[in-house]
């Protein structure tokens, strides 16, 4: 009864011979194996390959910008002796310049500074003295994410009561991609 083609065959002949009862209990020896039997060998159980390792996704490195105050427009008679600028999804790494008799601050996130004389004072000649104050670390990235908010003052030379806050914005608040403060 080794040819598997009989061990399919009896149990079909059994049950016309026998009924479907007796074909039922033959079957029920037919096939299995002899106790001096030997199992077959089973099939090698199919492997998945390695998958590649993935590496930790990293996060993005911060991108480096260089922050300017630009766009404050000075009569002839008017000076900037002080402005507080406030960052929303950036933060000051580095002071990179400071005006003369000036004195900038990391603040909460942003820059603050201030003339220490009156001699200090930034006039329409000498306004451009608050380009290239700082870099900027940007999370995301991208300049146009970074929320801008703060003032700077403006006063009249020869006039103490005419002093007024200019709003800092975007238009005002210049960030360039930079690799380091400039030299």
């Amino acid at each position: 009864m080794k040819d598997p083609r009989y061990a399919r065959l009896i149990p079909i002949l059994a049950a016309a011979v026998l009924g479907v009862g007796g074909a039922l209990a033959l079957a029920h020896f037919v096939g299995k194996p002899a106790p001096g039997d030997k199992p077959a060998p089973a099939a090698p159980a199919k492997v998945a390959p390695p998958r590649p390792v993935q590496p930790p996704v990293q996060p993005a490195a911060p991108t480096v910008f260089l922050l300017s105050i630009q766009g404050i427009a000075l009569g002839p008679d008017d000076y900037v002796d002080a402005f507080s600028l406030k960052l929303a999804g950036a933060k000051v790494a580095k002071v990179c310049k400071t005006p003369a008799g000036w004195s900038l601050n990391r603040a909460g996130g942003g820059l603050d500074g201030q003339a220490s004389v009156g001699a200090a004072f930034l006039d329409r000649d000498h306004i451009g003295d608050l380009r290239g104050l700082a870099l900027v670390e940007i999370a995301a990235g991208d300049a146009s994410t970074v929320g801008v908010s703060g003032t700077a003052q403006v006063g009249v030379y020869g006039d103490m009561g005419q002093a007024r806050q200019v709003k800092l914005s975007p238009a005002r608040v210049a960030l360039v991609p930079a690799e380091g403060c400039p030299s």
